[in-house]
């Protein structure tokens, strides 16, 4: 379970996703941290960070790279990945809470003989995009703290989604704030 940097390629019909990188967003020297720490002091109340702009933070320029939050783990039966298009930002004095857009990649079951998250993989094009929310929360903030990943500050604890998908449920994903975390 892990953000990670993917290639994306035209392969006809299909996107083609190659594996980079891990991508480090929590820790005092996580791209988060640097971001908000980056930011003049009137603008760390509410802030926007497109996946493009992450990117270029970690390093990583062009058009063909995206981030992915892979949601599986040691005993997955289902590889899920979400495409990360935006971060929006809130932060206090050693608290940030975020809340991410993703648009859903892939959701397959995994075969019996893989044993991990592919590391490569094609998947459709599509007109029809299917997106969700996350809420996530950082124990740091402009005025310090550690910039680990905490719960988020959800009264109900649960998790925002917003979906178009008009088909039957998906059930494959196994996902939530505590995946992120790890």
């Amino acid at each position: 379970m892990a953000f990670l940097i993917y290639k994306k390629t035209d392969a006809g019909k299909n996107v083609r996703y190659e594996r980079i990188q891990p991508l480090k967003l929590g820790g005092a020297n996580g791209l988060i941290a640097r971001h908000v720490c980056s930011l003049p002091a009137g603008q760390t109340a509410s802030w926007k960070l497109e996946a493009a702009a992450l990117l270029s933070l970690a390093g990583v320029a062009g058009e063909n790279y995206g981030v992915l939050f892979d949601t599986s783990g040691r005993d997955a039966t289902a590889a899920c990945f979400y495409e990360l298009t935006r971060l929006h930002g809130s932060c206090r004095e050693t608290t940030t809470n975020l809340a991410m857009d993703f648009n859903i990649v892939l959701d397959r079951a995994l075969d019996e003989f893989e044993s991990e998250s592919p590391a490569a993989f094609d998947v459709p094009r599509t007109e029809m995009t299917k997106n969700l929310g996350e809420m996530l929360s950082l124990t740091g903030g402009p005025c310090g703290g550690d910039w680990k990943w905490a719960e988020s500050a959800l009264q109900i604890g649960a998790t925002v989604v917003q979906s178009r998908h008009t088909g039957p449920p998906r059930l494959n994903c196994d996902r939530g704030g505590k995946a992120a975390k790890a």
